[in-house]
């Protein structure tokens, strides 16, 4: 049984190790904005599909992330975008930011 406990213990460790390295902390911005929905109005690399929604592409990252933190805090107000942002992490903010911003 010892033996039995020494084999499955370094595949338990590893498995472990594995499950660590896929928490999230390696967002991908092409990824996480079909997953998230931007890509309905922003278009893959920041052109909207139409005129009444903004253009991301050409902004600054800093000001993509100011304004995502203001919609998820309230702090900026606009229906569509509240609902958008009210989930997102900061993580996937700054993913978000720098995928869509110079």
């Amino acid at each position: 049984m010892k033996v039995k406990n020494l084999l499955v213990a370094p595949f338990f460790a590893a498995s472990l190790m594995l499950l660590s390295a896929c928490d999230g902390s390696d967002l991908d911005g092409a990824t996480l904005v079909v997953e998230k929905g931007c890509v309905a109005c922003h278009g893959m690399k920041g052109k909207a599909i139409a005129p009444m929604y903004p253009n991301l592409n050409g902004q600054w990252e800093a000001y993509l992330r100011k304004q995502l933190v203001a919609y998820k805090d309230g702090s900026r107000v606009n229906a569509i975008m509240a609902l958008q942002a009210q989930n997102l992490t900061h993580e996937e903010i700054a993913v978000l930011a720098a995928h869509y911003g110079e």
